[in-house]
């Protein structure tokens, strides 16, 4: 089907709502976005190619006068789990074809299968839990700034960047390739912010950010030849006790490693104590805190991050985790938000609830969206303000350019093969490896979107 003839309706016009909608508008579907409040639907018209209506999302009426039956995607993104809970039934029960909502509540996301097997929501999203799952693959290894998984967690697409003590500054990818041994591809570079698929005889640069993708366990196998920082967690300190700080102690914990929260808030702090027994909980302003550390107490940290909801004093905060010599440090900053970390060279990620959100949302729907033509898509992670997608296929026989060697075949310009999954083993592709039915396949694409796997071959 026509992109333009897809149909899709976004209840709810926050931050999540205008990145879903401004991504969705760039590429062609038809948008309807519904708000209560004028100066949003406003806002919307004057910025984006949509159909906005000021109403209620979860009235039967107003989705009936707007033909939401008629919806290829249905979301629900308002800041109430109960109002998107059912304006996606509603619109499931009036034709609507795939339902996403956002459900923060801890106890309605329990219900999980409910709301899907019996109510027809095809996904749940929950923004704080994305955004602590996010956190904690960024410190597995501290010098990633981003890390995706793919195909079950078999496999993974890591962003890093080339500092100037890099052991990959000013090596070629066939130098890399074969003097040090790493068994990961590089799949694509961004240099003064543009994009390219690199060759084998392209120079990483200080300052290059790079793609890397190969099997969960190789990074680490990768990381150790080169010198790269692997140590396992031990003491993470939180700042902020909200639902974020909670999930991502809940899975550290789970991981063995010691966690600290730091909570200006008495209410807060004590309340975050009561549900996390295993949590040194401090009663404190982090800044304060780290003052009163020793030297031994901020040695021994293995990652800083800052979770308030102030974004300057998160920045600050990790400024100053970052200069105490702390390995791994993240701060949370708001969609919205224009804050940046200044310092040239500075190791501090910075992650946004809202956008892990839309993110969430926007792969989940391209591919599901996809799949009305081929339902090969399994994933799509969209990179650098949508310039760069990893798209992971499942490859059946119906597939075209299957059982050919690779260096037999043409891919299009800026495309590249990141990896092949087949029979739970993740292949880097060389020359003489194929596609195969039943596989598995990431593919690297810049400055273009691609709905199949055939689309990847030149004629």
């Amino acid at each position: 089907m026509n992109r333009s003839k897809m149909e899709i309706f976004i209840v709810g016009g926050g931050e999540i709502g205008k990145a879903l909608t401004v991504h969705l508008a760039r590429d062609g579907y038809k948008l309807t976005v519904i708000d209560r409040e004028e100066s949003v639907v406003d806002s919307m018209s004057n910025t984006v190619d949509v159909i906005s209506y000021q109403g209620n999302g979860a009235s039967f009426g107003t989705l009936k006068e707007l033909n939401a039956n008629k919806a290829d995607m249905f979301i629900a993104v308002t800041n109430s789990d109960e109002l998107n809970i059912l304006s996606c039934m509603t619109a499931h029960m009036m034709g609507a074809k795939h339902t996403i909502a956002r459900i923060r509540d801890v106890d309605y996301a329990k219900q999980n299968r409910f709301y899907k097997d019996k109510l027809g929501i095809s996904m749940i999203i929950n923004p704080e839990l994305a955004t602590a799952m996010e956190i904690y693959r960024l410190l597995r290894f501290p010098m990633a700034t981003r890390v995706e998984v793919f195909a079950g967690g078999r496999a993974e697409l890591v962003e890093m960047s080339v500092s100037e003590n890099s052991p990959l500054a000013d090596k070629t990818l066939i130098e890399i390739n074969k003097n040090m041994g790493i068994n990961l591809l590089i799949c694509a570079v961004v240099r003064n912010g543009e994009a390219f698929v690199p060759k084998g005889d392209t120079v990483l640069q200080t300052g290059d950010v790079m793609y890397l993708t190969g099997a969960a366990e190789e990074f680490r196998k990768s990381f150790k030849k080169l010198k790269l920082p692997v140590k396992p967690l031990q003491s993470v300190m939180i700042a902020g006790g909200g639902r974020i700080s909670r999930y991502l102690a809940e899975v550290l914990l789970r991981q063995g490693a010691k966690v600290t929260v730091v909570e200006k808030s008495r209410a807060l702090a004590e309340e975050f104590s009561e549900a996390m027994e295993r949590v040194a909980v401090i009663c404190d302003d982090t800044l304060t805190y780290f003052d009163a550390m020793s030297k031994s107490d901020i040695s021994n940290t293995d990652a800083f991050i800052a979770m308030t909801e102030n974004d300057e004093y998160n920045l600050i905060a990790a400024m100053y985790a970052e200069f105490q010599g702390i390995n791994k440090v993240v701060s949370r900053i708001n969609a919205k938000s224009k804050l940046k970390v200044f310092q040239a060279g500075s190791r501090i990620c910075t992650i946004s609830r809202e956008d892990v959100a839309a993110d969430r949302i926007l792969g989940y729907s391209r591919s599901l969206l996809n799949a009305e033509d081929n339902d090969a898509v399994e994933s799509l992670y969209r990179l650098m303000d949508g310039k760069i997608e990893f798209i992971e296929f499942k490859i059946d026989e119906k597939d075209k350019n299957l059982n050919i060697s690779l260096k037999d075949l043409r891919l299009k310009r800026n495309i590249l093969l990141g990896c092949i999954i087949r029979d739970g083993k993740t292949i880097i592709p060389r020359g003489d490896d194929m596609l195969m039915p039943g596989d598995s396949a990431l593919v690297a694409t810049i400055g273009r979107q691609i709905a199949r796997l055939e689309d990847i071959f030149a004629e």
